[in-house]
């Protein structure tokens, strides 16, 4: 009878051993989770707002008065360049190389063959993925 009792109680322990070591692994996985997320969502917000300060120097008369809702004034295109210039050395804490890549070509030579190069950087910088033909062959 004694070994009956013994392997119930080993049968047990283990048990509580096994759930709190499955507990903890959730924890662990959880906060990772969690910390990626908050990272996503960190770059995203950056991406949009670098995105929206490269559209408006595009054509920086007609586009400037657009930033004007979110608080951001700028008096010149050199302003707003140089605006570009510090959200990239920003970037160097988050971005992949391709988008500082990019953004740097953007910032020496605003186009939109360099807006687009870059956004779709950034696309990919947070979803990951191949773009298809069509894609990359739209223009405007």
């Amino acid at each position: 009878m004694p070994l009956g009792i013994e392997n119930v109680l080993s049968a047990l322990g283990l048990l509580g051993i096994g759930g709190a070591i499955g507990t903890y692994l959730r924890i662990i996985w959880e906060r990772r989770n969690s910390a990626q997320l908050q990272k996503q969502d960190f770059k995203d917000a950056r991406y949009k707002c670098i995105i929206m300060l490269m559209y408006t120097l595009l054509d920086f008369e007609k586009r400037n008065i657009g930033l004007d809702k979110f608080g951001r004034n700028f008096s010149t295109p050199k302003d707003l360049a140089d605006e570009i210039k510090a959200e990239w050395h920003n970037a160097i804490l988050f971005a992949s190389d391709e988008v500082l890549e990019n953004l740097y070509s953007f910032i020496k030579n605003p186009s939109p063959a360099s807006f687009k190069k870059t956004a779709l950087s950034m696309r990919k910088d947070l979803w990951g993925g191949k773009l298809s033909a069509t894609l990359s062959s739209l223009e405007f």
